[in-house]
């Protein structure tokens, strides 16, 4: 038990702003991409159990996420901000209105597929096409994605 706790302590610390080098700017980008990537599983498997409920709730995170991404300028001289701006908002803010177009569960999964296209898309356009996210329907969460 102490053991468990120790580790969760060294984790907990490590994975603080507090623990980031230099200005800050790197932790902030990596921050906010595995945000992105948590709530972006997580709303699809919302989308995959048509729980607008949730996929709402996730939706909104992600769009919270994604301007705190905007504000980063550069990320080893690359202008983070701008081009998830260009990249990503236009996508998103088509997957929100298909979301927000009650009963078009197609056009909301084709706008997701389309949201995580434009997330590798910008991966490559900044040289880092090695992060290449895909989507699963497998559930890590101890969470029912199903509708009530």
């Amino acid at each position: 038990m102490i053991y468990r706790l120790t580790c969760s302590l060294i984790v907990a610390l490590l994975c603080s702003p507090g623990s980031a080098s230099g200005d800050g700017e790197d932790h902030e980008l990596i921050g906010n991409m595995g945000a992105m990537q948590y709530f972006s599983h997580k709303l699809d498997l919302s989308i995959h159990h048509r729980n607008r409920e949730l996929a709402d709730f996730y939706a909104h995170e992600i769009e919270e996420t994604l301007e705190e991404t905007i504000e980063i300028d550069e990320y080893h001289g690359k202008p983070i901000g701008k081009l998830a701006e260009a990249m990503l908002v236009p996508a998103f803010e088509r997957f929100e209105q298909a979301l927000d177009d009650e009963g078009e569960w197609e056009a909301v999964e084709r706008r997701f597929g389309e949201l995580i296209d434009a997330c590798n898309v910008c991966h490559q356009a900044t040289g880092y096409d090695f992060i290449n996210i895909q989507r699963s329907d497998e559930n890590p969460y101890m969470q029912r994605f199903e509708p009530n």
